[in-house]
């Protein structure tokens, strides 16, 4: 990812009074996840986080089955996915249900687990719990979700003894997975009396902040640093409640270890940054074919309107039958974005434009001048005509004399019939005594 986030962004700034103030408990065990199998991305992972709330809000509302009963609406509003196509809400709860995670054991040993063993989505009556037919929704039924979560542990996630307390209003703003994760583990340490992280190999830093499986390869260390670290960093720097700075520790020149200093900020208003990726312009980028977290990878990356404009472009070629078909769109997408192919086609349809402007003005300023120069020859004309009148009979015989000797043969049967009288004669009369008498 080349665009970082920087501090000069355009902030919303909220009052406390109108912030967000609920929390998420959320055990100390179950912050910055090893991802063993699959997937996460960064909706699935607020979306968990807003699972746990309200798991922890209406812990003793369990149906028979041991789950936990909430409306979509809220979900998706909490999440800030407001969008009307839950086909993203399925995906992200799919990858709850199909990430493996490792979590260590009080006793020391680890357990792999997925974060949702089950969930159901469905519609049910806004008068009472039973559930409606396929389609009934449209006349007053609300959709639901079911969920439960793993029952060995369920103490550990609804009544941790040692938790971090993460404000919704902060994690649901954040943008990328490093950001959120970092954002995770770096809170759990704002009441440390060091107020400084645990200390750990960059690697396995690379790993956690990413959800990377080990049999994903780990790059550079410039290049996790500028991509995951740095981003992370300056992305909870400017939108969250605390402020982080990246430790090094080297061996020679090579880093070997990284941790991080976190302080809370002292603010009477909150600076909650730019709004979230909108889930509807992510929608249409997984509708291309496209997985979720790359597309968040995307969003992250380029602003919307480029997003906005790739896709627009992508839909216009796509509507041209008489081209070659797109066999890929996401491939076509993902190359268009990266090659800013929108932004080409934009700046030289602006060219175009002003070049289309520029010889339009031009010609304006043809017409306007051969308009001009017509005035100002019927003018000279008027003025000349008028000295001819001027003169005696004398002057003016002799000067028609002359005039009928530049003339045709044909033409001159016409003077001598008609005189200057004669519209074909009269403008040929009119341009030579101007130019006679000046």
């Amino acid at each position: 990812m080349n665009a970082a986030l920087k501090p000069n962004h355009s902030l919303v700034t909220v009052e406390k009074s109108e912030l967000d103030t609920r929390i998420i408990r959320k055990n100390n065990i179950e912050i910055g996840y090893k991802i063993k199998s699959g997937s996460l991305s960064l909706l699935s992972r607020k979306l968990f986080n807003v699972l746990i709330f309200y798991a922890q809000d209406l812990r003793h509302q369990e149906d028979k089955d041991g789950r936990w009963c909430v409306q979509v609406s809220k979900l998706v509003k909490d999440a800030v996915m407001h969008s009307k196509d839950y086909d993203l809400l399925r995906a992200s709860l799919d990858e709850l249900q199909d990430v493996r995670v490792v979590r260590p054991r009080i006793s020391g040993g680890v357990t792999s687990e997925v974060l949702i063993p089950s969930y159901t989505l469905d519609n049910i009556s806004h008068h009472g719990n039973e559930e409606l037919e396929r389609g009934q929704k449209k006349r007053g039924g609300c959709l639901m979700l079911w969920f439960m979560l793993p029952p060995e542990l369920k103490h550990q996630l609804l009544d941790p003894e040692q938790y971090t307390r993460l404000p919704i209003a902060y994690m649901v703003l954040l943008k990328t997975i490093p950001g959120f994760v970092l954002y995770e583990i770096c809170r759990r340490y704002v009441t440390n009396p060091g107020h400084i992280t645990h200390r750990d190999s960059w690697q396995n830093w690379w790993r956690v902040l990413t959800g990377s499986t080990d049999k994903v390869d780990i790059p550079e260390y410039k290049y996790a640093k500028r991509d995951v670290f740095k981003r992370g960093l300056e992305e909870i720097n400017v939108i969250t409640d605390i402020e982080i700075e990246l430790i090094e520790h080297k061996i020679g020149k090579v880093v070997q270890d990284i941790q991080f200093t976190v302080r809370l900020k002292k603010q009477t208003n909150l600076d909650i940054g730019p709004a979230p990726i909108d889930p509807g312009l992510l929608a249409k980028v997984v509708g291309l074919g496209i997985s979720i977290s790359e597309a968040e990878r995307y969003s992250a990356r380029f602003n919307e309107k480029e997003i906005a404009d790739t896709i627009a472009l992508l839909e216009e070629r796509m509507a041209k039958t008489h081209l070659e078909k797109v066999e890929s769109p996401a491939a076509f997408f993902k190359k268009a974005i990266k090659e800013s192919w929108a932004k080409s086609k934009s700046i030289a349809e602006s060219a175009q434009l002003k070049i289309a402007e520029e010889r339009k003005i031009k010609q304006q300023e043809k017409v306007v001048a051969k308009e001009i120069e017509k005035q100002e020859k019927d003018l000279k004309k008027q003025g000349a005509f008028e000295k001819f009148n001027a003169l005696s009979e004398a002057e003016k015989g002799s000067l028609l004399q002359e005039f009928e000797a530049t003339l045709a043969e044909s033409n001159k049967i016409i003077f001598r019939k008609s005189g200057i009288s004669s519209k074909m004669l009269n403008a040929t009369f009119m341009t030579w005594i101007m130019e006679k008498v000046d």
